[in-house]
Protein backbone atom coordinates (compact mmCIF):
# COMPACT_ATOMS: atom_id res chain seq x y z
CA UNK A 1 0.00 0.00 0.00
CA UNK A 2 1.46 3.34 -0.97
CA UNK A 3 2.00 5.97 1.68
CA UNK A 4 -0.46 8.06 -0.33
CA UNK A 5 -3.27 5.93 1.05
CA UNK A 6 -2.04 6.29 4.61
CA UNK A 7 -1.33 10.04 4.54
CA UNK A 8 -2.14 12.02 7.65
CA UNK A 9 -5.29 14.11 7.29
CA UNK A 10 -3.88 17.10 9.15
CA UNK A 11 -1.34 18.21 6.54
CA UNK A 12 -2.71 19.87 3.39
CA UNK A 13 -0.03 20.75 0.84
CA UNK A 14 -0.97 22.97 -2.06
CA UNK A 15 -2.84 21.11 -4.77
CA UNK A 16 -0.08 21.60 -7.33
CA UNK A 17 2.45 20.09 -4.86
CA UNK A 18 0.40 17.09 -3.80
CA UNK A 19 2.23 14.69 -6.09
CA UNK A 20 5.63 15.75 -4.74
CA UNK A 21 4.39 15.55 -1.16
CA UNK A 22 3.20 11.98 -1.61
CA UNK A 23 6.39 11.03 -3.46
CA UNK A 24 8.44 12.27 -0.51
CA UNK A 25 6.48 10.19 2.00
CA UNK A 26 6.73 7.11 -0.19
CA UNK A 27 10.46 7.66 -0.72
CA UNK A 28 11.09 8.18 3.00
CA UNK A 29 9.33 4.91 3.79
CA UNK A 30 11.16 3.01 1.06
CA UNK A 31 14.54 4.38 2.17
CA UNK A 32 14.14 3.07 5.71
CA UNK A 33 12.88 -0.29 4.45
CA UNK A 34 15.84 -0.68 2.12
CA UNK A 35 18.74 0.90 3.99
CA UNK A 36 17.68 1.71 7.56
CA UNK A 37 16.93 4.95 9.37
CA UNK A 38 20.51 6.22 9.57
CA UNK A 39 21.01 6.04 5.81
CA UNK A 40 17.73 7.79 5.12
CA UNK A 41 19.08 11.34 4.96
CA UNK A 42 17.02 14.23 3.67
CA UNK A 43 19.28 14.35 0.62
CA UNK A 44 18.77 10.64 -0.09
CA UNK A 45 15.01 10.89 0.33
CA UNK A 46 14.90 13.92 -1.95
CA UNK A 47 16.89 12.10 -4.63
CA UNK A 48 14.66 9.05 -4.45
CA UNK A 49 11.52 11.19 -4.59
CA UNK A 50 12.87 13.21 -7.52
CA UNK A 51 12.65 16.56 -5.71
CA UNK A 52 15.09 19.09 -4.35
CA UNK A 53 15.85 18.88 -0.63
CA UNK A 54 14.41 22.39 -0.18
CA UNK A 55 11.06 20.97 -1.20
CA UNK A 56 11.25 18.66 1.82
CA UNK A 57 12.30 21.48 4.12
CA UNK A 58 9.31 23.50 2.96
CA UNK A 59 7.02 21.04 4.78
CA UNK A 60 9.30 19.59 7.47
CA UNK A 61 12.00 21.52 9.34
CA UNK A 62 14.26 18.48 9.72
CA UNK A 63 14.56 14.74 9.13
CA UNK A 64 13.02 13.91 12.52
CA UNK A 65 9.86 15.89 11.78
CA UNK A 66 9.52 14.12 8.43
CA UNK A 67 9.90 10.70 9.99
CA UNK A 68 7.53 11.42 12.86
CA UNK A 69 4.90 11.98 10.19
CA UNK A 70 5.93 8.88 8.28
CA UNK A 71 5.69 6.84 11.50
CA UNK A 72 2.28 8.24 12.37
CA UNK A 73 1.03 7.41 8.89
CA UNK A 74 2.37 3.86 9.10
CA UNK A 75 0.73 3.45 12.52
CA UNK A 76 -2.72 4.99 11.92
CA UNK A 77 -4.72 5.74 15.05
CA UNK A 78 -7.86 4.24 13.53
CA UNK A 79 -6.22 0.82 13.30
CA UNK A 80 -5.29 0.87 16.99
CA UNK A 81 -8.68 1.95 18.34
CA UNK A 82 -11.74 -0.12 19.09
CA UNK A 83 -14.77 0.57 21.28
CA UNK A 84 -15.36 -2.64 23.17
CA UNK A 85 -16.79 -1.31 26.41
CA UNK A 86 -14.02 -3.13 28.24
CA UNK A 87 -10.60 -1.62 28.93
CA UNK A 88 -8.63 -4.86 28.76
CA UNK A 89 -10.13 -5.72 25.38
CA UNK A 90 -9.41 -2.23 24.06
CA UNK A 91 -5.79 -2.24 25.25
CA UNK A 92 -5.28 -5.77 23.93
CA UNK A 93 -6.55 -4.71 20.50
CA UNK A 94 -4.36 -1.59 20.49
CA UNK A 95 -1.18 -3.41 21.46
CA UNK A 96 -1.68 -6.42 19.22
CA UNK A 97 -2.33 -4.17 16.24
CA UNK A 98 0.71 -2.06 17.10
CA UNK A 99 3.05 -5.04 17.25
CA UNK A 100 1.56 -6.44 14.04
CA UNK A 101 2.39 -3.16 12.31
CA UNK A 102 5.93 -3.38 13.70
CA UNK A 103 6.30 -6.83 12.18
CA UNK A 104 4.86 -5.74 8.81
CA UNK A 105 7.05 -2.77 7.96
CA UNK A 106 9.62 -0.16 8.99
CA UNK A 107 7.65 1.66 11.71
CA UNK A 108 9.65 0.10 14.55
CA UNK A 109 12.96 0.96 12.86
CA UNK A 110 11.81 4.54 12.43
CA UNK A 111 10.85 4.84 16.08
CA UNK A 112 14.15 3.38 17.26
CA UNK A 113 16.03 5.79 14.99
CA UNK A 114 14.08 8.76 16.28
CA UNK A 115 14.70 7.78 19.90
CA UNK A 116 18.43 7.44 19.20
CA UNK A 117 18.58 10.84 17.49
CA UNK A 118 16.68 12.44 20.37
CA UNK A 119 19.57 11.71 22.75
CA UNK A 120 21.73 14.45 21.26
CA UNK A 121 19.50 16.32 18.82
CA UNK A 122 16.99 18.71 20.44
CA UNK A 123 15.02 18.95 17.19
CA UNK A 124 14.47 15.19 17.18
CA UNK A 125 13.50 15.19 20.85
CA UNK A 126 10.94 17.93 20.22
CA UNK A 127 9.56 16.17 17.16
CA UNK A 128 9.03 13.00 19.18
CA UNK A 129 7.50 14.89 22.09
CA UNK A 130 5.03 16.82 19.95
CA UNK A 131 4.22 14.19 17.37
CA UNK A 132 4.35 10.91 19.26
CA UNK A 133 4.22 11.53 23.01
CA UNK A 134 1.78 14.44 23.22
CA UNK A 135 0.17 13.91 19.84
CA UNK A 136 -0.73 10.23 20.28
CA UNK A 137 -1.01 9.86 24.05
CA UNK A 138 -4.80 9.84 23.91
CA UNK A 139 -4.72 6.42 22.24
CA UNK A 140 -3.96 4.96 25.67
CA UNK A 141 -5.28 7.64 28.00
CA UNK A 142 -8.79 7.91 26.60
CA UNK A 143 -9.71 4.22 27.02
CA UNK A 144 -8.46 4.38 30.62
CA UNK A 145 -10.47 7.51 31.36
CA UNK A 146 -13.56 5.93 29.86
CA UNK A 147 -12.96 2.85 32.01
CA UNK A 148 -12.97 5.04 35.11
CA UNK A 149 -16.32 6.49 34.04
CA UNK A 150 -17.68 2.95 33.56
CA UNK A 151 -16.47 1.93 36.99
CA UNK A 152 -13.92 -0.55 35.64
CA UNK A 153 -11.08 1.35 37.29
CA UNK A 154 -11.00 3.22 40.61
CA UNK A 155 -11.57 6.96 40.41
CA UNK A 156 -8.05 7.66 41.65
CA UNK A 157 -6.38 5.43 39.05
CA UNK A 158 -3.29 7.17 37.69
CA UNK A 159 -3.85 7.03 33.93
CA UNK A 160 -0.74 9.04 33.16
CA UNK A 161 1.47 6.66 35.10
CA UNK A 162 -0.08 3.60 33.46
CA UNK A 163 0.37 5.15 30.02
CA UNK A 164 4.02 5.99 30.75
CA UNK A 165 4.66 2.41 31.84
CA UNK A 166 3.22 0.93 28.65
CA UNK A 167 5.17 3.30 26.40
CA UNK A 168 8.41 2.79 28.36
CA UNK A 169 8.19 -1.00 28.13
CA UNK A 170 7.39 -0.92 24.42
CA UNK A 171 10.31 1.40 23.72
CA UNK A 172 12.63 -0.73 25.87
CA UNK A 173 11.55 -3.82 23.95
CA UNK A 174 12.22 -2.15 20.60
CA UNK A 175 15.57 -0.73 21.68
CA UNK A 176 16.53 -4.25 22.77
CA UNK A 177 16.03 -5.39 19.18
CA UNK A 178 12.73 -7.20 19.70
CA UNK A 179 10.27 -6.17 16.99
CA UNK A 180 7.52 -8.72 17.44
CA UNK A 181 6.54 -9.33 21.06
CA UNK A 182 4.14 -12.24 21.47
CA UNK A 183 0.70 -12.26 23.04
CA UNK A 184 2.16 -13.13 26.44
CA UNK A 185 4.05 -9.85 26.42
CA UNK A 186 0.86 -7.97 25.53
CA UNK A 187 -0.93 -9.55 28.49
CA UNK A 188 2.00 -8.74 30.78
CA UNK A 189 1.98 -5.12 29.62
CA UNK A 190 -1.72 -4.75 30.33
CA UNK A 191 -1.48 -6.45 33.71
CA UNK A 192 1.46 -4.28 34.82
CA UNK A 193 -0.19 -1.09 33.61
CA UNK A 194 -3.49 -1.75 35.32
CA UNK A 195 -1.71 -2.65 38.57
CA UNK A 196 0.60 0.37 38.41
CA UNK A 197 -1.67 2.65 40.38
CA UNK A 198 -2.13 0.19 43.18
Amino acid sequence: MAMTQRRLAGRRPERRSQEKYEAILDAATAMVSARGYRAATVEAVAARAGVGKQTIYRWWPNKAALYVEVYAALVPAARLQVEAGDLTAELRHCLRQLFQIYREGPAASILVGLIADAQDEPAAAEAIRQGLIVGRRALLLEPMRQAIKRGQLPEDFDCERACDLIVALIWYRLLSGQRGPDDDFVETLIDMALRSSG
